[in-house]
């Protein structure tokens, strides 16, 4: 019985130490972790501002398209009746392009996520459409780059 007291007392120094040293392993560890996801979300929020400012201006410039030809319709005497709601859509195109571009991409995800609690239904059919225009863009991008 003295010999496995003897061991007993001789390991639990050993047993701290390998303890103290795991311990101290795991907060490194979490420490990385955390560094890594601080800068895998700084790099995915460059990019989605990048992003962001892109989409703003891709609106704008269809509003203006939109404005242009309202303008045309009107002078060659067609769409008396659509021309001011060509305008009213411009005008509403180029109102979110300008706030797209003056937000940060924090807020744009916060105003995004309040508009999918407050208004789930219209949420997810803008999602649906805009999944369905970006899969239409993919396929044609694919077959022009294997054409």
């Amino acid at each position: 019985m003295a010999d496995t007291e003897q061991i007993a007392s001789a390991a639990a120094p050993l047993a701290d130490q390998v303890k103290e040293q795991t311990q101290q392993a795991v907060q490194q560890g979490q420490q990385y972790a955390g560094q890594a996801v601080g800068l895998v979300s700084t790099k995915l929020k460059a990019t989605l501002a990048e992003q962001k400012d892109s989409l703003a201006t891709s609106i704008t410039d269809a509003a203006q398209l939109l404005k242009q030809n309202g303008g045309s319709f009107r002078s060659q005497g067609l769409g008396v009746l659509a021309a001011p709601y060509l305008d009213q859509a411009a005008d509403k195109l180029t109102e979110v392009g300008t706030t797209i571009q003056q937000k940060s991409i924090d807020e744009v995800i916060q105003d995004t996520e309040n508009f999918g609690r407050t208004q789930p239904a219209y949420f997810l059919a803008a999602a649906a459409v805009i999944g369905f225009a970006a899969a239409r863009f993919l396929k044609s991008s694919g077959a022009q780059a294997a054409a």
